[in-house]
């Protein structure tokens, strides 16, 4: 009998390896808010992005992050009765060096993140950016302004050692991919408006401090065009009794309180039909800071927990 050796011979083919790609997952998402013509606005925002490395090693990888188009970036205004649209301008630049300005791929200025990532891993990033408005765009009318589908692009290098691994920031790439989901919008105001108002906080109080005046400040930013007078008003607040403002609590244990023009407490701030508004003549035009005087005078304290008014702002030209 003979013993029969049957001997299977098989090729092993090697698995196709994954090449290593990125790509963004959050584009730029800008709002400059409500601005006056030849204003300066700033906004902050960032691209995310993700990149898979091949199996195996360890890999370094090199993110570059350009636009497709040149800067300055456009805004296009909604069209006006003659159907003319406007263009406000916008620049992007890295929020943590921001000297470098975020431009075409040809500038030879890209912004690089590096990252590394085990075999098969998927790692991620971001670009921070600052989007500023430059001032002297003055000759554009109140309109919204918009871009939409902004193309921004992510090119990528990547190397098995940090030492062998080379920059992407002369536009070369092993490979790159193109987003249109970054926008920008702004809203030109041709007229007055309020832009912000702090809180007025007194902080801690206890039977002991209520037993002297105690006072405090707030900060109310409004932007008016040159030779506008105005009026800013403030309304009695939710729980005034007569015209005595008081914060109360959510027991209505209230504290009296005062606003005042001065800081000698001298000048109430009320609205326009109690007389005592305070009256502005903006000569320079532009954003103008004016400082609410808050104190609360000697008194009991009687109840415990958050004590809060809200008190309506008015410009009125």
């Amino acid at each position: 009998m003979s013993l029969r050796m049957l001997l299977l011979a098989g090729l092993l083919l090697p698995l196709k390896a994954l090449a290593l790609s990125c790509w963004m997952t959050s584009g730029a998402d800008i709002h400059f808010g409500t601005l006056a013509a030849g204003e300066a606005a700033t906004a902050s925002t960032s691209v995310k992005f993700s990149c898979q490395a091949d199996y195996g090693a360890t890999q370094y990888i090199n993110v570059c992050l350009s636009s497709v188009e040149s800067s300055p970036f456009k805004m296009t205004s909604t069209g006006d009765e003659e159907g003319k649209q406007y263009v406000l301008l916008f620049r992007l630049f890295n929020a943590l060096e921001h000297a470098q300005e975020l431009n075409s791929p040809a500038s030879g200025n890209l912004m690089q993140q590096t990252l590394v990532a085990a075999g098969n891993a998927t790692v991620s990033g971001r670009f921070p950016l600052l989007a500023t408005v430059p001032a002297g765009q003055s000759q554009l009318p109140a309109r919204s302004y918009f871009k939409y589908n902004m193309d921004l692009r992510i090119s990528w290098r990547s190397a098995a050692a940090r030492e062998a691994l080379q920059s992407c920031s002369d536009g070369s790439a092993d490979g790159e991919q193109t987003q249109g989901a970054s926008r920008a919008e702004a809203t030109l105001n041709d007229g007055c408006f309020i832009q912000r108002v702090t809180p007025l906080n007194f902080g801690m109080l206890t039977s002991t401090t209520t037993l002297g005046a105690l006072r405090s400040t707030a900060t109310l930013t409004a932007r008016c065009p040159a030779g506008t007078s105005f009026a800013l008003g403030m309304s009695s607040g939710t729980h005034a009794r007569g015209s005595q403002r008081q914060v109360c609590n959510g027991d209505g244990q209230c504290l009296r309180y005062g606003l005042w023009q001065d800081a000698s407490a001298t000048r109430a701030w009320g609205d326009l039909s109690s007389g005592d508004a305070l009256n502005v003549s903006n000569t320079d035009g532009g954003t103008q800071s004016y400082t609410i005087y808050g104190d609360v005078p000697a008194q009991p304290l009687t109840g415990t927990g958050e004590f809060v008014d809200d008190v309506i702002v008015t410009l009125t030209y």
